[in-house]
């Protein structure tokens, strides 16, 4: 089932022509933090997905090289954005349907100040795509903001891409082991399951007495003596 499924998916990625797939991924990173396009779409499975074609140094190198343009790109105009726009975003339908914790957490990463912060901001999920937004609302800088996610975004792009990449190799070599691998970790978890549920029905807590061998105390009630 898994093995054919993942057959199915490779079949219908390797049918896609490489320059109409590199194209998609460049609009798709470019939308997904220009217009928040990467809280419906995020631009990490896009790109996993398209890695999955990856077969030598020149594909990963380019399609890296795309992810790093795109993903600039679309920063520097989610920036712009906050800057022309402001807060009115937030207010508005779409930025209240995003959810006060998703905009806290963007605004959380801003508020370190540090470069590292807007450069591991690149791999956080959502908080990515709001980022820009919010740096440019709060009129960060460009210089430094356009410095630092830059670095963020070719170091995202490196990773990413080499992450489908290996990973797509790795199954596509071995997808005939996935089936029973897949079974035989079910079977374990569930047989743990029911071993620590035995356990722990047999378990009983020490210094607590059992309802069978509670003390008898008379009372004497009137003239009759009432147990209890």
């Amino acid at each position: 089932m898994i093995t054919e499924w993942l057959d199915s998916f490779f079949a219908m990625i390797d049918a896609i022509p490489t320059w109409q797939l590199y194209t998609v991924v460049g609009v798709l990173l470019v939308l997904e933090t220009t217009v928040l396009v990467g809280l419906v779409t995020p631009g990490e499975v896009v790109l996993l997905a398209a890695a999955t074609t990856v077969g030598s140094t020149g594909e990963y190198l380019v399609l890296a090289a795309i992810a790093t343009g795109a993903s600039v790109i679309g920063q520097n105009g989610g920036y712009l954005l906050g800057r022309t726009f402001g807060g009115r975003i937030r207010v508005s339908w779409a930025g209240r349907k995003i959810g006060d914790s998703n905009w806290g957490r963007a605004e959380a990463v801003l508020r370190g100040g540090t470069g590292r912060a807007l450069v591991a901001s690149r791999f956080l999920a959502v908080a990515h795509s709001l980022v820009p937004v919010i740096a440019g609302t709060l009129r960060m800088p460009w210089g430094r903001f356009a410095r630092y996610t830059a670095v963020g975004a070719v170091l995202w792009g490196l990773v990413y891409v080499g992450l489908g990449s290996a990973a797509s190799l790795a199954i596509r070599k071995f997808a005939h082991l996935l089936g029973p691998t897949v079974t035989s970790v079910v079977v374990a978890a569930v047989v743990v399951a029911l071993i620590v549920r035995a356990v722990r029905k047999r378990r009983r807590p020490t210094g607590e007495p059992v309802a069978d061998d509670a003390p008898t105390v008379a009372v004497a009630v009137g003239e009759a003596p009432v147990r209890r």
